[in-house]
């Protein structure tokens, strides 16, 4: 008689519980979410931005750029700035599409940061979705663990604030990852299918979600070992994926095969084996480096040994956790590791299958240890983890609102004269009404005027032309024939440092910044300091416009 009233007092606790875990989400993700603006800091925002609003200008659906390939994410920002045009219409704010361009290129931030809260949903959407796995394959508990581990985690909350792909192709995976354990348990044709529809929607997402193949083909063998009788029809089923997962693909991103040589040329372009500061140095360097740094700065140090004690233990928990989860993470670690360049980044999609292992370690030590002192070594245990990632998550989100670029910006507002001519380096939206003249480094055609190239709105081909394939676009990298059109007053650069960490490899970008600190004197220097203040180090140098000559000097070690 007592058990259906427990079990539906349970069942409203865990309610209650993950609705206040999704509540602190979304207050830790929307919090600081309007860091920078109206000046872009991630280099990747912009292509995002810039890729969408094309869609709109150009009433296209080819976005005309297949890095990522991110197709997903930039018919969603497209549709977001839709709106955002349409309220804006309906309310007054803007009187015209021509109205709004103008609104957009003075401040980013009227599209920048209803794309950020797209990413922001992203986000609560995999802190969901993870809780729904967890709960599926280890119960209640493991859930609500792993959800409420993945809502502290500093990187996760990262990412949930700024335009990339990374969240938005884990939102994918995760329903794929669902779709395996519904064909391990059951093996249904419309489950291969919903399982092929999330790896196809994660793919125009992003290409390395394809790795996620490892847990389709994992969960169709364990059906088959434990089916016999219907192994030739799961045998067909699992085949099936194969087409069907391509032609959603092809659905959500059409592009990929009618503009084809678009797609190689940017693929060539994203197969780089050297980027500053992001410069791998071999597999296993590279594996200890992700669990190292970005997985332990995530979850501790103690994190990573519960995780890995979680895999362990939940594949003898539940074989389909081996076969889906388990694998997936395997081939994901190896992946990324085996590439040329490291990007904290790349471990996103690992983020809710590290917090689902660490849940079952501590499920299973509350499970095994159900004494009042062992349940209190469980809850020291699960606070030595949640502590010093709470206190790392503070301290990341202080670091994004502190940012070494806008101490520079203030910096240069309160000392640069009026009427001087500027290069800087990062996309300083934020200084544009200072009456300056801005001068942009960009690859092969030098150093171009800001203003003008916003009143001619140069779309991001022409960029990409002028950047010919360089991993950045800084003063260290535009054409030595250019330097004529860099003379200016001042020079706000923020690259110079990432290059000397490789001196050998970059030695002729190096060569090009101390040609131009050589023609001034570098008069304030911003850097980073943990816990406080994020970002590049800044050096704001007074040049002299008129010096003839680039003599070579190091100033800066």
């Amino acid at each position: 008689m007592l058990t259906a009233p427990r079990s539906r007092q349970k069942h409203r606790l865990v309610t209650v519980s993950v609705f206040a875990i999704l509540v602190v989400a979304a207050l830790l993700r929307l919090r600081g979410i309007a860091f920078g603006l109206p000046a872009l800091y991630d280099p990747d925002e912009p292509i995002f931005l810039l890729t969408a609003l094309k869609l709109l200008r150009n009433r296209t659906l080819n976005p005309g750029w297949f890095g990522h390939p991110g197709t997903t994410t930039i018919y969603a920002l497209a549709l977001i700035d839709l709106a955002v045009l349409g309220i804006g219409m309906v309310t007054g704010r803007f009187a015209s599409v021509q109205d709004f361009g103008k609104a957009i290129y003075a401040d980013p931030g009227v599209v920048i940061l209803p794309g950020r809260w797209f990413i922001v949903v992203c986000g609560l959407a995999t802190i969901l979705l993870t809780f729904v796995l967890a709960r599926r394959l280890f119960g209640a508990r493991a859930g609500v663990l792993a959800a409420g581990l993945l809502t502290i985690d500093p990187i996760h909350i990262k990412y949930s604030q700024i335009i990339r792909t990374d969240m938005h192709e884990t939102v994918f995976l995760l329903l794929c990852m669902l779709a395996c354990v519904n064909i391990a348990r059951r093996g249904r044709m419309a489950d291969y299918a919903w399982a092929a529809l999330w790896l196809g929607l994660a793919c125009a997402t992003k290409w390395p979600a394809v790795t996620v193949v490892v847990s389709i083909i994992g969960a169709a063998g364990y059906h088959m070992a434990h089916n016999r009788e219907m192994r030739h029809l799961q045998l067909v089923r699992l085949i099936l994926v194969g087409p069907l997962a391509l032609a959603a693909l092809v659905a959500a991103s059409p592009f990929l095969v009618l503009d084809l040589h678009t797609v190689l040329v940017n693929l060539s372009g994203e197969a780089r084996t050297h980027h500053p500061g992001a410069t791998g140095q071999g597999f296993w360097w590279n594996a200890g480096w992700y669990v190292s740094h970005p997985l332990r700065d995530a979850v501790t140090a103690l994190g990573v040994g519960l995780a890995a004690i979680g895999f362990a233990v939940g594949s003898r928990r539940a074989a389909v956790f081996a076969v889906t989860i388990a694998s997936f993470a395997i081939i994901s670690l190896i992946a990324v590791s085996a590439q040329a360049l490291l990007w904290e980044r790349w471990i996103v999609p690992l983020l809710p299958f590290v917090a689902i292992a660490m849940a079952v370690a501590l499920d299973t030590a509350i499970r095994r240890f159900a004494t009042p002192l062992g349940r209190m070594g469980s809850a020291v245990v699960l606070g030595a983890v949640v502590i010093p990632s709470l206190i790392a998550g503070e301290a990341a989100s202080a670091e994004r609102a502190h940012d070494t670029r806008a101490e520079a910006s203030t910096w240069a507002r309160a000392h640069i004269p009026p009427g001087s001519s500027v290069i800087v380096e990062q996309l300083a939206f934020d200084l544009l009404r200072t009456g300056w003249r801005f001068l942009y480094p960009v690859g092969d055609a030098g150093c171009v005027d800001v203003a003008a190239s916003l009143r001619a709105k140069i779309p991001y081909s022409t960029i990409e032309r002028w950047r010919a394939g360089r991993p950045v676009i800084d003063f260290g990298t535009i054409a030595p024939e250019t330097f004529p059109t860099c003379r200016a007053d001042y020079a706000i650069i923020v690259d110079y440092d990432r290059y000397l960490l490789e001196p050998q490899t970059y030695a002729a970008e190096l060569r090009t910044y101390r040609r131009l600190i050589g023609q001034g004197a570098i008069v304030a220097t911003f850097r980073a300091i943990q816990g406080k203040t994020g970002g590049p180090t800044v050096r704001i140098v007074r040049l002299n416009p008129r010096s003839s000559g680039w003599h070579v000097v190091d100033p800066v070690s």
